[in-house]
């Protein structure tokens, strides 16, 4: 499986990606109590009508009865049942963006009665942190009526420690007293359907919630740590270095011959490998979606550009592939979008789109030196500035060369990428000195010298 650049990964609280599937739930064999709280959920809960700011809220949605049972908490028992999306949605902190979880392993309804005996209903949402193995507790609780709307703030669960809310102030039980709070809520995320392509998108959801509460809830934080428990296995996001690095460029371009013409000729081969054949689609999931994920290295598929260069010095071809990538894993964040660049020798890499150009000689090796930075200690890969597509496109246009440019965004961060350059390559007039391939296909380096 050949390399990919970055993976990308929102760096707020959470990422959502969703792909279609069906549920099925079997009937429920519940005991008197899970059924008291499945009728009250039925009657009064179940129809109420989501909060359209609160992305997770209007997706369709099924409590696990069948599943269903009743654990203690420092306030009394409670009746506990897992949420099924009918949308695999997948989530990950940004403690740990290397671990993508399925949200249907993380959400749980709970029921209990107050001290007045009355019934309340609770979506507890456990946002594993980077601590986190997949029987512990630590991590971020999201509080929530069924609706979407916050019940009280976030709460973040470290084993040995008192519970915080996101602010870093301990979380104690409630006071008898109502108490006004604003809650915010901020989750980017996509959307994507490996059947569906062009029904793909990215979204933002923010909710700020000011609202009363009271101890009479008789839901203390204390007792969420086990409510939300990881009912599955989580994801591995890898974005390894690249496969074939390119330890000394100079020896690597030393083939090529700035020699005269008509007897040389040159062609620089812009290949793009879209995250979605086809579509601008700044980045998908992995083909194959999470199964695939663990062959293929990596959970998300954010797609390459990179070049193949060709000599051909009467009638000796020379033909070396190269493209740019980031030493190690980045994410979109301030401090995270960008490290230091390495340049890979990608024969061999798959490719969808691709546009030939014959060029002179001088233009070829006015490439060739801007290549050369990208070994260059110091110089920097960053997602958003200075990734794989945008190191293309400048290398280029110091060899005459301007290629349409269209900026895609992505949760916390935009740039140029691999899926709107494949489209604009597909789409734009071609001069005498160009060619265009739709073929999916790769290249082996070609010629050695002394």
């Amino acid at each position: 499986m050949s390399n990919k650049c970055p993976l990308l990964l929102v760096s707020v609280t959470i990422l959502l990606f969703g792909c279609v599937k069906s549920t099925n739930n079997s009937a429920s064999n519940a005991s008197v109590p899970i059924e008291e709280a499945k009728a009250f959920f039925k009657r009064e809960i179940a129809a109420k009508t989501p909060n359209i700011s609160n992305y997770r809220a209007k997706q369709s949605k099924s409590v696990n009865w069948d599943q269903a049972t009743i654990k203690h908490i420092p306030s009394g028992d409670v009746v506990v049942a897992p949420i099924t999306y009918a949308s695999d949605l997948f989530v990950s902190s940004s403690d740990a963006p290397a671990k993508a979880y399925n949200l249907n392993d993380l959400t749980t309804l709970v029921i209990n009665r107050d001290s007045s005996k009355t019934l309340h209903a609770f979506i507890v949402t456990f946002i594993p942190d980077t601590t986190t193995s997949v029987d512990s507790t630590n991590g971020i609780y999201i509080v929530e009526d069924w609706p979407g709307n916050s019940i009280f703030k976030p709460v973040r669960h470290r084993t040995g420690s008192s519970n915080e809310n996101l602010s870093g102030t301990p979380v104690h039980k409630q006071p008898d007293i109502i108490q006004t709070i604003q809650v915010c809520t901020e989750i980017d995320g996509f959307n994507y359907s490996p059947d569906f392509p062009d029904l793909s998108y990215s979204w933002s959801e923010t909710t700020c919630s000011t609202f009363g509460i009271s101890s009479e809830l008789g839901f203390p934080s204390n007792g969420l740590p086990g409510l939300a428990p990881i009912r599955g296995s989580y994801q591995i996001i890898v974005n390894p270095p690249p496969g074939n690095p390119i330890a000394n460029i100079t020896d690597y371009f030393k083939c090529f011959t700035n020699g005269p013409s008509p007897s040389n000729s040159y062609s620089v081969q812009v290949c793009v490998d879209q995250p979605t054949d086809g579509t601008r689609q700044p980045w998908g999931f992995t083909k194959g979606g999470p199964i695939g994920s663990s062959s293929a290295s990596n959970f998300v598929d954010a797609g390459h550009v990179f070049l193949v260069l060709t000599e051909n010095a009467g009638g000796y071809i020379t033909t070396r592939n190269i493209g740019f990538y980031p030493a190690t894993m980045v994410i979109p964040t301030t401090n995270g979008a960008f490290s230091q660049g390495v340049l890979n020798n990608d024969q061999g890499h798959i490719y969808n789109i691709s546009l030939t150009i014959n060029l002179s000689g001088a233009d070829f090796f006015s490439i060739l030196n801007y290549l050369e930075l990208g070994n260059n200690p110091g110089y920097y890969y960053n997602l958003n500035s200075n990734n794989c597509t945008t190191f293309v496109i400048n290398a280029l246009a110091t060899g005459n060369i301007s290629l349409p440019a269209t900026k895609g965004s992505w949760p916390g961060g935009s740039g140029y990428d691999p899926g709107d350059l494949g489209e604009d390559i597909r789409k734009m007039p071609l001069s005498s000195n160009m060619s265009r391939s739709t073929v999916e296909n790769s290249h082996l380096n070609i010629g050695s010298c002394n």
